[in-house]
C-alpha cells in the first residue's frame, strides 16, 4: 500500500454563503461542508496519487463519489459506506487505509425531494433536476433512488506510473449495461465557474440496492424514482503536500 504522510495535507476552503439560497439564515445545513480531495484538473492530467484514505473520507462525510489511488476503479459512498467498483465489475468495501486520489464527500441532509413516476431518459431526468435548482452558481448534491429499465455504467482499470492522462484511461474503460435494476444514482452538480476545480455539470455514479454492480453513469432510463437534493454552502479542497515524494513503497 502506498501511503501519504498524514501530517502533510493542505486545506483550501471556499465559503459560498455569499450566494442567495432559498433557506433561512439559521438553517443548520448551512454549516455543512463538502470536502474534496484534489482537483479535477489534476486528475485529468494524470495525478492519481493518494490524497486521503477511506477512513479519512468516512470521517468527513457520509455521501460521495470519487476514484481510488492509481485510479483503481470507481468510488461510491452511500449511507456512510464506501464501495469500490473495479473494472471487472466486482463491488467491495475496501479497507480503511485504501488510498483515494479524488473524491467529494458531504453529510447528506437533503432540503427537498422530487418524485418522477414516468419513464425518463438521462437528458429529461437531469433536466428536471436542474430546473429545481434555485441558484445555478451554487453546488448541489443529489440522490436518486428507485428503479431503472436501463442503465449504462463504466469503471476503469488500475494504472501504473508514469500515469497516463484521464482521457487515455477512459479509452480502456469497461462498460456494463444493466437492465431492470433498482438502486441509487448519486452525485454532485457543479456550476460553470468551478470547471477545473471539479467537473462542471452533473457527475454521477450508480450502485444497485444489492450492492453487486455499479459505476460511473454513462446513460440511464428511470421508471419510478425519488430525487433528494441538498444545496452545498461550504466547500473545502484537500491536497497532499508533495504527495509523490511522500509515497512509501
Amino acid at each position: 500500500m502506498n501511503t501519504v504522510n498524514r501530517g502533510h495535507l493542505l486545506f483550501c476552503s471556499i465559503l459560498i454563503l455569499i450566494f442567495t439560497f432559498s433557506v433561512c439564515a439559521d438553517t443548520p445545513d448551512q454549516n455543512i461542508t463538502m470536502y474534496q480531495a484534489s482537483s479535477y484538473d489534476m486528475v485529468e492530467s494524470g495525478n492519481y496519487y493518494e490524497v486521503f484514505t477511506v477512513d479519512d473520507m468516512q470521517r468527513l462525510g457520509d455521501f460521495g463519489l470519487g476514484g481510488y489511488e492509481d485510479l483503481d476503479g470507481e468510488l461510491t459512498q452511500i449511507d456512510g459506506n464506501i464501495y469500490q467498483i473495479r473494472s471487472d465489475g466486482t463491488v467491495s468495501e475496501p479497507p480503511g487505509d485504501t488510498g483515494i486520489c479524488f473524491a467529494n464527500t458531504v453529510l447528506f441532509r437533503p432540503e427537498y425531494s422530487l418524485q418522477f413516476n414516468n419513464t425518463l431518459d438521462k437528458e429529461a431526468l437531469f433536466s428536471e433536476i436542474n430546473k429545481s435548482f434555485s441558484n445555478h452558481d451554487a453546488i448541489y448534491a443529489y440522490r436518486i433512488d428507485g428503479t431503472y429499465s436501463n442503465i449504462s455504467v463504466r469503471s476503469v482499470p488500475p494504472q501504473e506510473e508514469p500515469y497516463p492522462s484521464l482521457a487515455e484511461v477512459v479509452g480502456e474503460q469497461s462498460i456494463f449495461n444493466l437492465e431492470n435494476v433498482s438502486g441509487t444514482v448519486s452525485g454532485f452538480w457543479f456550476p460553470e465557474w468551478m470547471q477545473g476545480v471539479n467537473y462542471a455539470g452533473f457527475h454521477t455514479h450508480f450502485i444497485t440496492d444489492s450492492r453487486d454492480a455499479g459505476g460511473h453513469v454513462l446513460d440511464v432510463t428511470s421508471e419510478n424514482v425519488t430525487v433528494s437534493v441538498q444545496p452545498i454552502h461550504r466547500f473545502t479542497m484537500i491536497f497532499a503536500e508533495d504527495n509523490k515524494e511522500n509515497r512509501e513503497t
